[in-house]
C-alpha cells in the first residue's frame, strides 16, 4: 500500500481515503439518476381524466337511450301551470338534465367565490 503525508498532518495516510470522497460522489450521482427516472415515470393528466371521463358518459348516454327505447309509454307531467304528455323515458331525461345544468350553476358560483378569494388574497 502506497502511503503519504498530509500537509497538514505528519502522518502519514493510505491512498485508499481518497477514494472515499469518490465512492461518495457516484452513489450520490446515482441517486441523482434514480430520482430523475423517477421523475420521468408518466403520470396521470388532465387530458387522460378527461378521456376516462368522456368513455363513462358516453356509455351513460348508451344506458340512457335503451332506457328510453323502453320505456315509450305516454304520461301527463304537470309543472306549475303547464301540463303536457311525454314519453316515460323522456320525462326522466329532462329531470336529469334539470338536475346536471342545477348541479352546474353551484359548480360555477363556487369557481366564483375561489376566484374573488384568489383576487383579494
Amino acid at each position: 500500500m502506497e502511503e503519504r503525508f498530509d500537509a497538514h498532518s505528519s502522518a502519514p495516510q493510505a491512498a485508499n481515503t481518497q477514494q472515499a470522497p469518490a465512492t461518495q460522489e457516484l452513489e450520490t450521482q446515482q441517486r441523482e439518476a434514480q430520482q430523475r427516472q423517477e421523475a420521468k415515470k408518466v403520470q396521470g393528466s388532465l387530458a387522460g381524466g378527461t378521456w376516462v371521463s368522456l368513455i363513462v358518459g358516453a356509455l351513460l348516454l348508451i344506458v340512457l337511450l335503451i332506457f328510453i327505447m323502453q320505456n315509450q309509454e305516454q304520461v301527463e307531467l304537470e309543472f306549475f301551470a303547464w301540463n303536457f304528455s311525454v314519453p316515460v323515458g323522456v320525462g326522466f331525461l329532462l329531470a336529469a338534465i334539470v338536475g346536471a345544468l342545477i348541479m352546474a350553476m353551484v359548480g360555477i358560483i363556487r369557481m366564483f367565490q375561489l376566484r374573488r378569494q384568489i383576487k383579494k388574497g
